[in-house]
């Protein structure tokens, strides 16, 4: 991405990377084919460094204005121009039936019918230069008075030498999704997001659209090949050249596997951004991971791609991912004596992987095996794994405790049932604030065979993380506004879909409420563990009112409402989860006295 300006963004799509594009139909509008224009283009990337080009409009679909430069178009053949017509009208077709509705589930909306009061936006088949397949420019979002090169269209920028790739509809997605971004998080609520996490999303766009279904010759089947060509490239700084997309390509497809393809929604809505964002999408889900941990296991599963271990974390379950992506660590044989230094310069969120070979013989005498590590102190927060893998036992994994940024690991008895160890090193210093050259740091790995003095135990795998993840109704053979009681407990319960459930404090209460179908038979009777699995809330909301109120159960079944005089952006910082208030009725809401206002969650 280069940033021209606070308003403007452009966001390139490298030919290696993604692009857009057109349609013919009979919708109202308010142009008309053979309509010409000139636009505003980014002489970066023009192939002439034009800053302006003339433009005919060649196709209007149900979505999508198509037009195309008119210097290229004239030096077309008249076949060559026929043919070309053919190819817009099925690329506007796609784009109508597929690839608007798909990203619009999965990601959000474009602002629509936006600056122009269109609801077709715009897409501009010009000369860009080949290394490019298109861009879109965040300045045509804003009125000529704001933005003086704007040419106030949601507008998105394609390589017309490109029209015969196969690749064109993926291109497409992939910028139709900064699109979207740009409404659902720039203009809605002013904040700018990561290029690294808008570009996971809209490398995430193809396989939304269903264009990585078939594998060969797919965008998902290019970024597979780049990242095991290069696996080291770091996840979130940004240059926009080759080895930047694949990571964020095969992240976005682990996120969606371990998550939902929700994920993405819940990022674009939320008022956060970059690894923030993500973290407090992973929590409206209901579980309770953060970053630091999601991208660890991603480094695991990019090298032992097993999901049978912990839970489906450790591997992937799209075939494609699945047959393909097993890293090449950097590989070290370990024979009767051995002593090995490694000095290795790292970026953030940048993976390592190392690899030790047991190739030890029956009469080695040093047979254990001692691993340390030392990371750079200033601006050091490394994190280091590692994979022992058995000849007899299962695979083993844990993370190493450093302290002061150094740790050591000792391994007895390398020698005999051990294949290899494999160590992933990562810094995590920075979580935000990132641009095209972040800072580096520096670790020093060193391995050595041994005799350890004395008995040393062996390594333990780590213990299972809790995800802590929220019931789901489903899970348990229920459905959101289902009535619950355990059995033994004369408390009755409302759950709704997200895993909360909210207690009727009172039968006077219940009854206010007549549209329940079916009244006190209704209730459901479960096992305690059941009930205790979905959350209780005592957060609640008069329905024609947004003050969020808490419930102080004053007695066996009275109660007390205090208003929750916060922000909303303090609600949500102190943990606070829209998903978890239950709206009420009017009645109800007389029924409890008022406290005094609360001035936090807590």
């Amino acid at each position: 991405m280069i940033s021209l300006s606070k308003k403007g963004k452009i966001f390139l799509t490298l030919l290696i990377s993604g692009g857009l594009f057109i349609s013919l139909c009979s919708f109202a509008s308010a142009f008309e084919a053979g309509d010409k224009d000139t636009f505003y283009i980014d002489p970066f990337y023009d192939t002439s460094g034009r800053n302006q080009v003339s433009a005919t409009l060649k196709n209007i679909s149900e979505k999508v204005y198509f037009y195309i430069e008119d210097e290229y178009w004239s030096a077309l053949s008249s076949n060559d121009q026929n043919s070309y017509l053919v190819l817009i009208d099925n690329i506007a077709k796609e784009f109508d039936n597929t690839i608007y509705s798909s990203l619009h589930y999965i990601f959000g909306s474009e602002w629509s019918p936006g600056i122009d009061n269109d609801e077709r936006i715009t897409i501009l088949l010009t000369d860009i230069k080949a290394t490019a397949g298109g861009y879109f420019n965040s300045k045509d979002e804003f009125t000529k008075s704001e933005e003086s090169t704007s040419n106030e269209r949601e507008m998105l920028y394609i390589n017309a030498t490109q029209i015969n790739n196969p690749l064109m509809k993926s291109f497409i997605a992939h910028e139709f999704q900064h699109l979207i971004t740009w409404n659902e998080k720039e203009r809605t609520q002013g904040l700018l997001d990561d290029v690294w996490l808008n570009e996971v999303r809209s490398e995430y766009a193809p396989t939304a659209a269903g264009y990585d279904s078939v594998f060969s010759g797919t965008n998902l089947e290019r970024r597979i090949g780049d990242f095991l060509a290069n696996p080291f490239d770091s996840l979130t700084e940004w240059k926009g050249d080759r080895f930047d997309y694949p990571p964020v390509n095969i992240f976005g497809h682990y996120l969606a596997e371990q998550f939902g393809e929700d994920i993405f929604s819940l990022m674009l809505k939320n008022n956060k951004v970059g690894i923030y964002s993500v973290e407090q999408a992973i929590k409206d889900k209901g579980f309770n991971f953060n970053f630091s941990q999601i991208f660890n296991n991603w480094t695991i599963a990019n090298y032992l791609n097993n999901s049978s271990l912990s839970d489906g974390r450790y591997g992937y379950e799209n075939p494609y991912l699945k047959g393909a992506i097993n890293v090449s660590p950097i590989n070290y044989s370990i024979v009767s004596t051995s002593v090995i230094s490694i000095a290795q310069n790292i970026k953030d969120w940048a993976p390592y992987w190392y690899r030790f070979i047991n190739k030890q013989d029956a009469g080695t005498i040093a047979g254990d095996l001692e691993i340390e590590f030392e990371g750079g102190v200033e601006r050091g927060n490394f994190n280091v794994f590692y994979i022992i893998e058995y000849f007899s036992r299962p695979t083993l994994i844990n993370s190493l405790v450093l302290s002061n940024q150094k740790g050591v690991l000792k391994i007895p008895d390398f020698k005999n049932d051990i294949d290899s160890v494999t160590i992933i090193v990562s810094n995590q210093f920075k979580k935000s604030g990132f641009n095209s050259n972040g800072e580096s740091n520096n670790f020093v790995l060193s391995v050595a065979t041994t005799i350890f003095g004395e008995e040393v135990p062996e390594p333990q795998p780590q213990p299972e993380p809790n995800p802590n993840k929220l019931a789901r109704p489903e899970d348990y053979g229920l459905k959101e506004g289902d009535l619950i009681r355990a059995e033994g407990d004369f408390d009755i319960f409302i759950i709704n879909q997200y895993g909360y459930k909210r207690l009727f404090l009172n039968p006077t209460i219940f009854n206010m409420y007549g549209h329940l179908t079916g009244g006190w038979k209704a209730v459901k009777t479960v096992s305690p563990s059941t009930r205790d699995a979905f959350v209780t809330s005592g957060l609640y909301r008069y329905v024609d009112s947004p003050k969020v109120y808490f419930l102080e159960v004053t007695g066996g079944d009275t109660g007390m409402l205090h208003w929750v005089n916060i922000t909303a952006n303090s609600f949500l910082t102190q943990g606070g989860k829209s998903e978890s208030i239950f709206t009420v009725n009017k009645s109800e809401f007389n029924w409890y006295p008022k406290g005094v206002d609360k001035n936090s969650l807590q």
